[in-house]
């Protein structure tokens, strides 16, 4: 088996990556590989094509401003609860289409294993991302450790 020299964490949503966090630093230790960490903040609202005379385009890109903002700080608090002394940790927040960053990212980069969550979709998740998660998956150009989310049990009487 061939020892993976470049790990990259995908961060999609921050809710649940914590765990991808703690997997990617675990092979990065265990495989002393140098661990590349990302939040891909995908922005639906195309700000791009509007006008920047209008007002509620103004608020968008504040709002989409302080959601890259807050990207980073929960990345840089994900990394600050693991003991990651010695390790060569690089991250980084990227804007644009999952798929297309992910995979420029890994082939830019040399990426060997990608570790990401794998979760259903929430209508919310799925109105933003679509089928993204699935065809990440076909166009993976290296191999991919999905981790899974604990389901709370939750009897139904």
């Amino acid at each position: 088996m061939k020892n993976p020299e470049r790990i990259l964490v995908v961060c999609l949503s921050t809710k649940n990556s914590l765990d991808a966090v703690q997997w990617g630093i675990s092979f990065a230790r265990n495989y002393g590989a140098e661990l590349f960490v990302t939040h891909i903040v995908h922005n639906p609202f195309g700000l791009e094509g509007w006008s920047r005379s209008i007002s509620s385009a103004k608020i968008i890109e504040d709002e989409f401003t302080k959601i890259i903002e807050d990207a980073r700080k929960d990345l840089q608090d994900y990394i600050k609860t693991e003991d990651t002394e010695g390790l060569a940790i690089q991250e980084s927040v990227i804007q644009g289409d999952p798929i297309k960053e992910i995979t420029k990212f890994i082939s830019e980069k040399n990426i060997d294993l990608m570790v990401m969550t794998a979760h259903e979709q929430g209508y919310f998740e799925h109105l933003l991302m679509g089928n993204d998660i699935r065809e990440l998956i076909r166009k993976m150009p290296c191999s991919m450790f999905l981790v899974k989310r604990e389901l709370a049990y939750k009897r139904y009487e």
